[in-house]
């Protein structure tokens, strides 16, 4: 899907006072990552490393993994491409809604894709595709599995390979992560994004992790320099500095409980466990809400009517600061009252 993600503030010749539609962390940019890439800009003169050898060092590291079971990406969507292309032509389950590049990475590789509603998805459901895509947290609901029922999920299909994309781990309460399952676990794929947390989604930045020999089996494809020097260089800094840049949680997901609050006086609040989260409207669509609010306010939403198995009402909002948030719910009030 190249049009239809959120965050297409672009598309607008206006300002955009605040962006609702992207989930990345809403502080924004590291100043310290700012100044450190401001001192890397020699690098362009030369070919960056064909596989991003030294980030791949640092984040096994990091995950106290081997190097062998880290493949970084331009982002975590060529991850998705490129686990779709080494099962090329077999079979996948999308739990939905879901992201539209788990289905479109794997329509692109000639995968027969078929599709689980999140709500019917249980620690025993067994599948009969080779992949299963899921997000935890889920977008664009935010709903979260634990650890335990993830593992027993695996267990029930072990010769099923699980694609799980932990995007938005860090915007969770625990931070939960299966990486500790990898090596009990060889039919596990987790997919981990720099973007979000860090507020890079320019730069492109993502890594895999899995088993070495799976990690083996999608690397053939990978083109070389996919990841650029500098985007090597923010990986590295990240790593380096993990715990100055990790933001607190708690103050980020009680703002979300404050605006979702303030929003369900007018329109069904789907509850979530991260930043982010549904909504649904009684009248209208999300569509017509959201060019009123670009309009007439310059805010941003994200019309979430594109996601399978959801409808034309339906709008994601990701948390702002208190101020960007009370301009939101001022506009939404008013769309109503209109």
């Amino acid at each position: 899907m190249i049009l239809g993600h959120g965050d297409d503030r672009y598309l607008y010749s206006r300002e955009i006072l605040a962006d609702f539609s992207s989930n990345v962390y809403y502080k924004g940019l590291s100043i310290g990552l700012v100044h450190h890439l401001s001192t890397q800009l020699f690098r362009l003169k030369n070919y960056p490393e064909a596989n991003a050898q030294s980030l791949q060092e640092a984040l096994a590291q990091w995950h106290e993994i081997t190097p062998s079971q880290v493949l970084a990406t331009n982002g975590a969507t060529e991850a998705f491409y490129l686990v779709a292309h080494a099962w090329r032509g077999q079979s996948a389950t999308v739990v939905i809604p879901a992201f539209a590049e788990y289905e479109d990475a794997c329509r692109v590789n000639d995968i027969s894709v078929s599709h689980l509603e999140w709500s019917s998805l249980k620690q025993d459901t067994t599948f009969a595709t080779e992949l299963v895509f899921l997000g935890n947290p889920n977008n664009p609901t935010g709903a979260l599995l634990s650890v335990d029922f993830l593992q027993a999920l695996l267990l029930n299909n072990t010769a099923i390979t699980f694609v799980i994309d932990e995007a938005y781990v860090d915007f969770t309460h625990e931070r939960k992560s299966l990486v500790n399952s990898l090596d009990d676990l060889p039919n596990l794929i987790i997919i981990k994004s720099l973007t979000k947390t860090y507020a890079i989604p320019g730069l492109r930045l993502g890594y895999l992790l899995s088993s070495t020999d799976t990690i083996a089996k999608i690397i053939v494809s990978k083109m070389p320099w996919s990841v650029n020097a500098l985007a090597i260089e923010a990986g590295l800094y990240i790593v380096a500095h993990k715990e100055q840049l990790t933001f607190n949680a708690v103050d980020l997901l009680q703002d979300t409980a404050n605006l979702m609050a303030a929003l369900s006086i007018h329109v069904k609040v789907m509850p979530t466990q991260t930043n982010f989260f549904l909504c649904e409207l009684i009248n209208g669509t999300a569509a017509d809400l959201k060019a009123y609010l670009v309009e007439e306010h310059s805010l941003l939403i994200r019309d979430a009517s594109n996601f399978k198995s959801l409808s034309p009402k339906h709008f994601r909002v990701a948390t702002q600061t208190p101020e960007k948030n009370a301009l939101l719910i001022k506009g939404i009030n008013a769309w109503m009252e209109k």
